[in-house]
């Protein structure tokens, strides 16, 4: 369970803190905590979002489509995270 743990919140917590930091540094915020505060509380949101999704989707899916439907979706979500972020992740050309 723990190591469960880890694997799923280890990854959440660098990505969040990545793009906070990235966008903290975007030019049309310099100066304004405000607007980096709202950024970042808006990330966060998402993340809690998701996290509140994601057991109401297995619920769902194991219901109807049984447990092998549910890897399939996170199998899926973790794809479509990692294709998100992969424009951030790579070496700027």
């Amino acid at each position: 369970m723990m190591l469960s743990g880890f694997c799923v919140n280890g990854p959440y917590a660098l990505i969040t803190t990545a793009v906070s930091a990235d966008l903290g540094t975007h030019e049309s915020l310099q100066g304004n905590s405000k607007a980096l505060a709202t950024v970042t509380a808006i990330i966060d949101g998402m993340g809690s979002l998701g996290a509140a999704l994601g057991p109401l989707l297995t619920g769902y899916i194991s219901q109807h489509g049984g447990f092998d439907n549910v890897f399939t979706m996170l199998y899926l979500s973790a794809l479509t995270a990692a294709l998100l972020i992969l424009k951030l992740a790579a070496p700027p050309t």
